[in-house]
């Protein structure tokens, strides 16, 4: 068992646009204060302005009401975790489990050549999307991801995502 040494940031509640505004503004302080290389510091800023905007974006409407997202970064022996967590629609847990497979052990440059390629030949959905968000998390990451899924009811599930970066 590892052992949790400092809960840098937490959030649970709704995300409206207004409150990711908030929320990228206080974090990028907890970010200046509590990661020194600022290498690191950039790289975890990204990937916490990509996670929360996806969320944001691609969150059902029909889920709206009862969708809080929980989000925490963490100091855990020798690494920053980053944990994002929102309820999506069961079905919508296959595509995002294809999207993980497609970039599962995959090095920075075929994450660099997959991105590419969606890019140029996806086609993007209503909300923007084609994969892109997750693959820029992977990028930036060196896709040190993990995710879950955690049944709720029969149509809803928990999307846990956890990203991990060296201190």
């Amino acid at each position: 068992m590892k052992i949790i040494l400092e809960n840098i940031f937490s959030y649970y509640g709704f995300l409206t646009p207004e409150k990711l505004e908030d929320l990228i503004v206080e974090i990028r302080s907890y970010l200046e204060k509590y990661v020194a290389k600022s290498r690191v510091r950039r790289r975890i800023y990204i990937v916490i302005v990509e996670a929360l905007e996806n969320i944001q974006k691609h969150t059902s409407t029909d889920l709206v009401e009862n969708n809080k997202i929980h989000f925490s970064l963490v100091i855990e022996e020798n690494e920053y975790i980053l944990e994002f967590s929102n309820v999506i629609f069961c079905t919508d847990s296959v595509r995002i489990k294809d999207l993980f497979l497609k970039i599962q052990n995959k090095s920075k440059s075929e994450i660099k050549e997959l991105y590419k390629t969606t890019i140029t030949k996806s086609e993007i959905s209503d909300k923007g999307g084609a994969g892109l968000g997750l693959l820029e998390i992977a990028k930036v990451s060196d896709n040190n991801i993990d995710y879950r899924f955690k049944c709720i009811n029969k149509n809803i599930c928990e999307f846990v995502l956890e990203v991990r970066f060296d201190i």
